[in-house]
């Protein structure tokens, strides 16, 4: 209201710094909003020969627009907003800079990937490594940036993968178990290309940010992935503990919760617990899931604490989810203490009557554990019921 008082460039400068924090609380819709403001508020200031004077505003407005939109995913527009700022660089004689490479590069990819266009994805991945080298070269301090090139080149690998992979394995078989070891030999290539681009941007991330940043935990979340589409299981659960820890103490990235609307780290959590419960499966390393426990904690407190959870959300479902498949990584650690943990878990963060098939199931497998565990002493129970347990956790978390 301030700001809104005084006007003109007070005015700008206020909805340029709200837009950049609703980004940043992954609330783009009301990025949008400001952005259109701000848009409004200049065209009205400036006559439309001005416009060319004030290139370096209009490049950033229309960088930011771009930037929203595909957060929105509204992939076509945004490159439409991103190629107005080269355009407007390039009215004024300023040359396209690596910036300008990567934002293009990523976003037609990612058009491309919708479009399963393998060829389109090549060539945005040429922009994009291009854009890494024109950045190492210009500004060789900023390894922040750098590790964030380097993520869009390992996901133009990736996304070259996932599609040679469903060409082979059909769409459908898939989708429905996505963490599945790789056995398409041209997929693989890609996966091994992404890898080695997720462990460098992944390296750059935990040097400067440290290993609890989100921006670290993301990289470490598709270098997971990355091992496990390779049948490394093994090294990838480094990965995902590093992932897990770093979600567990995410202050971004949660949404409006005054909304109701989808929370992008809720999403990525469940990613996360699915693919520990995934790799420890192939491994049988029961006994290792002990390590995730008190992230486990802290991450269901976390979500609790910054989302009014209910089952009129909109990502009531993923919650579900969730709790549910935190709950399966204490118990099928295989201890006593393990099966007291995640009915604790249960108890405290699932509402009565789930709705999802893998919450109910798993609500009422711990009733029947906590049964079998009451009438032999506290030992948890090693028989039918733990092994039809665990098929039923293999089978029900590898679906989404």
């Amino acid at each position: 209201p301030a700001c809104r008082r005084r006007g003109g460039l007070w005015l700008l400068k206020c909805l340029n710094h709200l837009a950049t924090v609703r980004m940043k609380q992954s609330r783009p819709s009301e990025a949008l909003e400001a952005l259109r403001e701000v848009e409004a508020e200049a065209t009205c200031a400036l006559r439309p020969e001005q416009h060319d004077e004030a290139w370096e505003f209009w490049e950033t407005v229309y960088r930011n627009f771009g930037w929203v939109l595909s957060s929105l995913g509204q992939e076509q527009e945004a490159i439409a907003w991103i190629q107005m700022a080269v355009d407007v660089k390039d009215r004024v004689g300023e040359k396209i800079s690596w910036f300008d490479l990567w934002d293009i590069g990523r976003m037609k990819a990612s058009v491309a990937l919708q479009r399963k266009e393998p060829k389109m994805i090549q060539e945005s991945q040429a922009l994009v490594t291009k854009a890494l080298w024109m950045h190492r070269d210009a500004e060789p301090s900023d390894l922040v940036m750098r590790a964030k090139v380097w993520h869009s080149v390992g996901e133009c690998s990736f996304a070259l993968g996932h599609l040679a992979e469903e060409s082979v394995t059909g769409a459908e078989t898939l989708a429905t178990n996505p963490n599945g070891a790789c056995r398409a030999v041209d997929a693989k290539a890609h996966y091994r290309k992404a890898l080695k681009c997720f462990r460098e941007s992944h390296k750059l991330f935990r040097t400067t940010e440290g290993p609890h940043n989100p921006l670290t935990g993301g990289e470490a979340q598709a270098a997971s992935w990355c091992l496990l589409k390779l049948d490394d299981a093994g090294d990838a659960k480094e990965f995902l503990l590093n992932a897990l820890e770093a979600l567990s103490r995410q202050q971004s990235g949660w949404g409006d919760a005054s909304r109701g609307g989808e929370a992008p780290a809720l999403a990525q959590a469940t990613l996360a617990v699915d693919r520990i419960l995934e790799a420890h499966r192939r491994t049988s390393d029961r006994e290792g899931l002990a390590k995730y426990f008190q992230a486990i904690e802290r991450l269901c407190a976390s979500v609790c604490g910054r989302l009014r959870m209910s089952k009129d959300r909109v990502d009531a479902g993923v919650y579900e989810k969730l709790v549910s498949s935190c709950s399966m990584v204490m118990v099928a650690e295989g201890s006593p203490e393990g099966m007291s943990k995640s009915q604790e878990l249960l108890r405290r963060y699932m509402w009565q009557s789930p709705e999802t098939p893998q919450a109910q199931l798993c609500s009422e497998l711990m009733v029947s554990l906590r049964d079998g565990a009451d009438g032999n002493g506290g030992d948890l129970p090693e028989g039918p019921g733990m092994t039809a347990f665990l098929e039923a956790l293999a089978k029900h978390t590898t679906q989404r």
